[in-house]
């Protein structure tokens, strides 16, 4: 059996997801004492496994409805 969420639990989950990694970046930033560029990996690695999460199917984000829908293909 395989995990997915729906999509509105996927769009709950990638809201809360952003929010607590841009607020431990935001707590981050402060203690490495100018490093920008790790801060940016951090960011660069926090959206890839968003994106991997998107990919597998474990998340099924509409996007909030922005994207229109898959079986009619409008938007």
């Amino acid at each position: 059996m395989k995990f997915g969420l729906g999509q509105k639990a996927s769009d709950v989950f990638v809201v809360i997801y952003i929010a607590a990694t841009l607020f431990i970046r935001f707590i981050l930033e402060p203690q490495l004492g100018g490093h920008i560029l790790i801060s940016i990996g951090i960011g660069l690695f926090a959206l890839l496994f968003l994106w991997a999460l998107s990919k597998s199917k474990i998340i099924n984000p509409s996007w909030f409805g922005l994207l229109g829908d898959k079986k009619t293909n409008k938007k």
